[in-house]
């Protein structure tokens, strides 16, 4: 027998009960109203009614409620009937729906591990992006620095190195040698249009090209 059918099944026994009881009362009172020796006592059969009334009641609307929150209501017909009226109250604001206090904490566990696991991909894209601008910032100023210019401006005679073929903020000059590299700035001297030698400072963050000519 199934839990559903042994549920189904004790609710048809308390409802024969039930009827047995009242079939019991209802005998008790026709008879005392027939009788001659017996004195009837209306009281007394109203008092009978009213207590088996309110166990009864108090029974059923336990088990109704642990039924509606998916609770076996045999235990708390019981309960219901030992304890009338305070235990249906009792668990009327105590009793929560059974399974949902599980789902709710696996679907808050569902969240945070998607939260985490969303932040900490995140981060990761934020670090790969950060460190590919990092080597395009390397690879574009690549070698011209201060100490680059300090190495190749000079031969192994002590003599210039020069010339070269320097490409800066989209101009293109011809580099006849190198005087000084400061920190920021390379200072050049260079042929002009005309081939007259002429100085210029040139930032390395606009150096596009510096080729041995």
């Amino acid at each position: 027998m199934s839990n559903s059918d042994f549920i189904d099944r004790f609710w048809e026994i308390v409802r024969n009960c039930w009827a047995a009881i009242c079939k019991v009362v209802l005998g008790y009172v026709d008879e005392s109203s027939k009788a001659t020796a017996i004195e009837y006592d209306p009281a007394v059969t109203f008092t009978i009614a009213a207590v088996m009334l309110v166990l009864f009641g108090s029974a059923c609307w336990a088990a109704s409620i642990a039924k509606c929150r998916r609770y076996n209501p045999i235990p708390h017909f019981l309960l219901g009937l030992v304890i009338p009226w305070i235990y249906p109250l009792i668990i009327l604001f105590a009793l929560d729906i059974k399974g949902v206090k599980e789902m709710r904490e696996k679907a808050e566990a569902e969240r945070q591990a998607k939260e985490a696991e969303e932040a900490e991909r995140q981060k990761n894209i934020a670090l790969n992006m950060g460190g590919e601008a990092q080597e395009q910032s390397e690879e574009a100023n690549e070698g011209f620095t201060q100490a680059y210019f300090e190495k190749i401006a000079r031969a192994e005679d002590g003599s210039s190195a020069g010339p070269w073929i320097a490409t800066y903020g989209g101009n293109t000059i011809r580099v006849l040698s190198i005087i000084e590299a400061l920190p920021e700035v390379v200072n050049v001297e260079f042929e002009d249009a005309k081939g007259k030698p002429m100085r210029i400072r040139i930032p390395y963050a606009k150096i596009e090209a510096w080729e041995k000519e």
